[in-house]
């Protein structure tokens, strides 16, 4: 038995190391150990049965709401009996307390601390004090004392305390694993008790619960409780502990808690009902709670290692995840910054090179945002009739044309080549800001987790990129602008010229008839302007001539451009994202290197705490192996 119970107390103190409780987000183990938690409503005596299970006035007394915190009491049974008593808590580690006295003052120290942290306006707190008690009088016990339940508001409380209360207490008991320790007074109508309302809730089957009956000795005269405690008027699957405590006559007279025991043995001894029954007094309670604690134990243990098992694993591979501690060396830091860099390149190289989040969406930039753009450019609003023939008069000044408006077509072509630029700038810009996306996607990518650590690296590095990147575009922009102005500055005669031509004999079947188109998909050899005025076919062919041309031009443009920024842009990057960076860190001294590669203190402290659970995690794995 005091195996059994040692081994959970020592579990339930890594618990408490943890700062794991019923109330934690991600309990680690709590939830898996059995766990005795005493509820009841205010005034029920919860608090006179666990003193008289310990055997010592330690928990504060009063009206009202007294118990203001849960308190997880860990008894645990000494092995020499002239060792004296004594308590600690976990908030004061190494403070043992040898007058009880004074743990009750510092129970109720420690929750009027912590309530004034919490803005002073709080009656209650789910957070729980975790006591320790050593006594050789002590059965080994872990027991958990909640606030009361009350039904309604007194004492200036607020109208929320009673919700307040009901779901704290209901924290700590819907676990399976909570052996629920339900305190009710004989001298009440049972139907109204606080805590078999709860233990019904949470436990309708009844199979965690234990029932006490307190205030036996002052039932009214003519009536006891003893056919509840035969189960014959609420039956409960582990049954009813009846127990008679100190009153508050006793406390003030200060009775010892070994002339109590004796009074409770006189008491159900002296009265012909109990006398025949074995489910009475403190002593009872508490060999029963430890014996049915064992049995849980051992049903729970061999899934408690399991888990513990399968946490420790986790917490391994969230450890390694966050990487080792650093070390601040030159050489080791300048090898761990360089080896970072050229991981982030080659993460970044390999999302170029992939899939839709990478060269998928670049490729989706020439191919179709690129296309679509200039296929939109308004050109037809430089090719009507209206705008050629006023570009042509503006062009020839008071000198008109002879054969060919020359001027009037390098006007009208220049006009048209002014609305590729945008697009072709544009695409230059929509592949930059992909190129910084995947920057952003490399950092994050699980070989460059490293990154997460240090974040001054990462800002260093996330920066320099942005500046390899910037300046790849501004190159890649003047590539583009040079295509664009390259066409603007120089036009193809020899195009006029074998239009030209080819309308001399566009007729003669014995001569290839050349394809010109428009940008409109027209062949320019295959229309006819018989149809319009002699001014207006006059137009029309030079509009028809200039749409040809920039026909060509746009095509020659969505196959250079592409090619232009691939040049310039893409494979640059690929190849050099941070070498401006390493050669830069390679002649940084050690000071500068620390600066560098100085982990952020979330990252530090986070994988501190995984290294304490880890530890508590594997001293809990070695106590059940050891147990077992």
């Amino acid at each position: 038995m005091e195996r059994v119970i040692g081994l959970v107390n020592k579990l339930q103190q890594i618990c408490t190391s943890l700062g794991d409780n019923a109330l934690s987000p991600q309990s680690i183990l709590w939830n898996k150990l059995p766990t005795i938690v005493v509820v009841g409503g205010q005034s029920s005596g919860k608090s006179s049965v666990l003193e008289a299970v310990v055997g010592r006035d330690f928990l504060p007394r009063g009206t009202g709401i007294v118990t203001r915190r849960p308190l997880v009491l860990q008894l645990v049974k000494t092995d020499d009996p002239n060792n004296p008593d004594y308590g600690e808590f976990s908030h004061a580690p190494g403070r043992k307390i040898h007058n009880f006295e004074d743990i009750r003052k510092e129970i109720e120290e420690e929750t009027e601390r912590h309530l004034h942290k919490m803005g002073g306006t709080k009656v209650v707190s789910p957070d729980p004090i975790y006591l320790t008690v050593y006594s050789h009088n002590v059965p080994n016990l872990t027991l958990v004392d909640m606030p009361g339940l009350t039904k309604v508001p007194i004492d200036g409380q607020p109208p929320s305390i009673v919700q307040e209360l009901d779901d704290m207490a209901r924290q700590y008991v819907k676990s399976d694993n909570a052996i629920i320790l339900a305190v009710t007074p004989a001298n009440a109508d049972l139907a109204t008790s606080d805590a078999l309302r709860m233990a019904r809730d949470v436990d309708p089957s009844g199979d965690r619960t234990i029932g006490v009956l307190t205030k036996v000795d002052i039932m009214d005269r003519g009536t006891d409780c003893r056919d509840v405690l035969l189960g014959k008027t609420l039956k409960l699957k582990h049954g009813w502990v009846a127990v008679v405590n100190r009153g508050q006559a006793d406390i003030n007279s200060r009775v010892s808690m070994k002339d109590a025991r004796a009074r409770e043995r006189e008491f159900f001894q002296g009265k012909p009902e109990y006398q025949d029954l074995q489910n009475t007094n403190t002593t009872f309670l508490a060999d029963k709670l430890s014996n049915h604690l064992i049995n849980e134990i051992m049903k729970s243990l061999p899934s408690i290692q399991s888990y513990i098992e399968g946490t420790i694993a986790k917490l391994t591979k969230e450890l390694q995840a966050l990487g080792g501690d650093v070390s601040h060396s030159r050489g080791a830091m300048l090898h761990m910054t360089l080896q970072l860099c050229q991981k982030l390149e080659r993460a970044f190289e390999r999302i170029v090179d992939g899939g839709k989040d990478g060269g998928e969406k670049i490729l989706d930039v020439f191919e179709i945002k690129l296309k679509e753009t200039i296929n939109k450019l308004p050109f037809q609003r430089i090719l009507t009739l209206k705008n050629v023939q006023m570009v042509v008069n503006e062009a020839d000044g008071y000198q008109p044309h002879i054969i060919a408006p020359e001027n009037g077509y390098r006007r009208l072509i220049e006009d048209g080549l002014s609305l590729l630029r945008d697009p072709a700038f544009n695409a230059v810009e929509l592949v930059h800001q992909i190129l910084k996306q995947i920057v952003t996607l490399a950092v994050n990518v699980p070989e460059c987790r490293d990154l997460q650590r240090f974040f001054n690296l990462k800002s260093e590095i996330i920066n320099h990129a942005a500046n390899t990147l910037e300046r790849l575009r501004k190159e890649a922009d003047a590539m583009v602008r040079t295509l664009v102005d390259m066409e603007a500055s120089y036009l193809s005669a020899s195009f006029f010229r074998e239009i030209v031509a080819a309308e001399s004999y566009a007729y003669d079947p014995s001569r290839p008839r050349p394809a010109f188109y428009t940008l409109n998909g027209d062949n320019l050899f295959e229309k006819r302007y018989d149809h319009l005025p002699v001014a207006d076919a006059h137009l029309q062919k030079i509009s028809d001539h200039v749409s040809a041309y920039l026909a060509i031009v746009k095509g020659q443009l969505l196959a250079t451009v592409p090619k232009a920024i691939v040049h310039c842009m893409v494979v640059p990057a690929k190849g050099g994202l941070l070498t401006d960076l390493q050669e830069e860190v390679a002649g940084k001294e050690e000071p500068q290197l620390r600066r560098l590669i100085n982990e952020s203190e979330e990252v530090a402290e986070q994988r501190e705490s995984i290294k304490k659970r880890l530890t508590l995690l594997q001293r809990a794995s070695m106590e059940i192996a050891a147990f077992m």
